[in-house]
């Protein structure tokens, strides 16, 4: 362990994981690192279940960072967690969440730093957080993710850290950790390349707090990535014959490329291996096999990145790649989120949803207004500082019982000021420059499904006939869509 903890004075914390465990009691809250999906304790949370498996009380509010399905997964299907923030990420725990056995605090991620340093989430008893080791000056080297790791050990009254002795060594060197000083002291973040480097490779720890370490050996490996579909294939299709225009008006130069999970991320990583493009760079929240593929390709240069989703691939990857450090960079997620450095760099935002209402405002978290899914995650902050902004989504689901173009969403995640372009399987609509009503009739027109389309124009017409203005809505008649799919099974009209 001496090679892991290259400070001397921190040998004399170290336990088992049962011991560090034992620190967390029925009622606390515990901050555990996790972003992204990647860079999550295991050792002290297998603990917890264990305790709870035999009977023991116990329930803990738990905050992460960002999305971590593993964490929620666990802990959630022993109903550990009785308050979650400031995502959701697994069925069980959003199931819990639903039926209001859970208190679920959702939050953008670029408001995470300021509300865990203003103490929005109260006091927090305890940070776990997984490590490669401690530096000689006794700062901790995260594993696959940085995310919020600093926030929650200096909010928290204690620390625990997992020394994982499975993570890659391959990951050391790789991140770049710089902390903004809080406002009013805020200074420009000097970052304007996706792989430059303007911090430290690991991060201060309040010695004083540390309460115990320990060591494990637990690999992180993310589940099958999803396949294209040829629906999704259709969607990266035109947003391909899009980039290939602005592409030419911009000089032949790619801007920062966010995109986020899921079968249409999957399909445009796949379009981009196959396409004529090339030196791409990758600014997100998480990067996973897809997007690694693309430096292996040679097709990407730059990678940017909150978290890092382990699989055997992603850690061949690691591995076999020269110079990695030169391409790829693990940051905090003070710099992913950050609206200044997505601004300066001119971010290419793709993002994903549930809904789209035909003016451009998207749901991407709740599905008919009540039931959430997933959480906000980062993608509004995105989309409001980029560079350009992209919804990708569907027209329709459930075998057409659903239009995923309604007249307004039921719930609200993005903006329709946020959003440029809209693109679905059957073509695109480019908002800019148009007012509400063209907006309206691009989205309609060019992109919902052939099913609802006279549906959506008809429900149009009528909102301008009967109440008119710049942004004519029936609220009554738009909400009638979602009284239809619950009792009817769909949202088309019976003629």
């Amino acid at each position: 362990m001496d090679d892991k903890i290259r400070k001397s004075s921190l040998l004399k914390f170290m336990a088992n994981a049962e011991q560090a465990a034992a620190s967390i009691q029925d009622g606390m809250t515990v901050a555990m690192s996790g972003y992204s999906m990647a860079g999550y304790p295991k050792a002290v949370v297998e603990e917890l279940i264990q305790r709870k498996k035999e009977g023991e009380k116990l329930s803990i509010n738990l905050i992460t960072g960002a999305n971590v399905p593993w964490l929620d997964e666990k802990l959630g299907a022993e109903n550990l967690i009785t308050r979650r923030a400031p995502m959701c990420a697994s069925k069980t725990l959003v199931d819990q969440a639903n039926k209001g056995s859970l208190r679920y605090v959702e939050q953008q991620m670029n408001k995470m730093p300021r509300l865990l340093r203003s103490g929005s989430f109260g006091k927090i008893d305890i940070a776990v957080v997984e490590a490669l080791g401690f530096d000689e000056n006794g700062d901790l080297i995260p594993t696959s993710s940085v995310g919020m790791t600093h926030h929650l050990m200096n909010a928290a009254d204690e620390i625990i850290v997992e020394i994982n002795t499975a993570q890659s060594e391959k990951l050391l060197n790789l991140h770049d950790v710089y902390i903004p000083l809080e406002a009013p002291q805020t200074q420009p973040i000097p970052l304007v390349r996706v792989n430059q480097r303007i911090g430290k490779t690991g991060i201060p720890v309040n010695e004083a707090k540390i309460r115990t370490i320990v060591e494990t050996n637990l690999p992180e490996q993310m589940g099958a990535q999803p396949k294209s579909t040829a629906e999704a294939i259709r969607i990266a299709d035109h947003l391909f014959n899009f980039l290939e225009l602005e592409l030419h008006k911009k000089g032949g130069i790619l801007p920062p490329i966010q995109t986020g999970f899921g079968i249409i991320a999957s399909a445009i990583a796949d379009a981009f291996r196959q396409s004529n493009f090339s030196d791409l760079q990758f600014f997100c929240g998480g990067i996973t096999e897809p997007v690694m593929e693309l430096l292996v390709s040679g097709k990407a240069t730059a990678l940017s990145t909150g978290g890092l989703g382990m699989s055997a691939r992603v850690e061949e990857i690691l591995n076999s790649t020269p110079n990695l450090r030169d391409h790829l960079v693990i940051r905090n997620g003070d710099i992913t989120n950050s609206a200044e450095v997505i601004g300066r760099l001119g971010v290419l935002a793709l993002n994903t949803g549930i809904e789209i209402d035909i003016y451009g405002n998207v749901n991407s978290s709740h599905i008919a207004g009540s039931r959430v899914v997933n959480g906000i995650g980062g993608g509004a902050g995105f989309a409001q500082n980029a560079g350009l902004s992209i919804v990708l989504i569907p027209s329709s689901s459930k075998a057409g019982a659903i239009s995923n173009i309604v007249p307004m969403v039921s719930h609200h995640d993005i903006c329709e000021h946020d959003v440029d372009i809209v693109i679905t399987e059957n073509g695109l609509a480019d908002l800019r420059g148009l007012d509400d009503g063209e907006r309206a009739d691009a989205i309609i027109t060019r992109c919902a499904s052939g099913t609802y389309r006279e549906q959506l124009k008809s429900y149009l017409r009528n909102a301008r006939n009967n109440c008119g203005g710049h942004h004519p809505q029936l609220p009554e008649e738009a909400f009638d869509w979602y009284r239809r799919l619950k009792e009817e099974k769909t949202m088309l009209e019976k003629i």
